[in-house]
């Protein structure tokens, strides 16, 4: 059996963030994922974040209970939580994926999101893992939690 897991989420931020705040919100992210060997992608938009987290099953629920409770989201669904065979982000830390184009010079490794795609993420949560499991670098796909 796997000794990895990921878990796909998806909160509402408590305040909207600015590019500032986004990119300290990354940076801090990268720093700790690195330390703790657990890699994914965060996409934030209209006020909502959407993450994949992957990593061994310690770390990760360790760094789960982390983010649950977070002050900075709340209204936090869990999408996708179950083991997998291989990493999907191998190497990404944390990665940001964003609508927004203009980001794509000044933050390493930046995932430039097509908006009809970030719609879908909106309207139907369901689909959100194997959204951003699209974005890994093995492409892929994920079971989502059943409601």
């Amino acid at each position: 059996m796997s000794n990895l897991s990921a878990i796909v989420y998806r909160s509402r931020a408590v305040f909207a963030l600015s590019d500032v705040d986004l990119f300290y919100l990354l940076a801090h992210a990268r720093q700790r994922n690195r330390e703790d060997g657990l890699s994914g992608v965060i996409l934030y938009d209209r006020g909502y974040f959407f993450q994949w987290i992957e990593g061994s099953n310690q770390v990760l629920g360790n760094t789960w209970n982390r983010i649950r409770s977070d002050q900075r989201h709340t209204d936090i669904r869990v999408l996708a939580d179950q083991q997998i065979p291989v990493r999907l982000f191998e190497g990404w830390s944390m990665q940001l994926a964003h609508r927004d184009r203009e980001h794509e010079s000044i933050v390493d490794g930046f995932v430039v999101a097509d908006a009809s795609l970030l719609d879908d993420l909106h309207l139907n949560p369901s689909k959100v893992p194997n959204i951003l499991a699209s974005f890994g670098k093995l492409g892929g796909s994920f079971k989502p939690v059943r409601a």
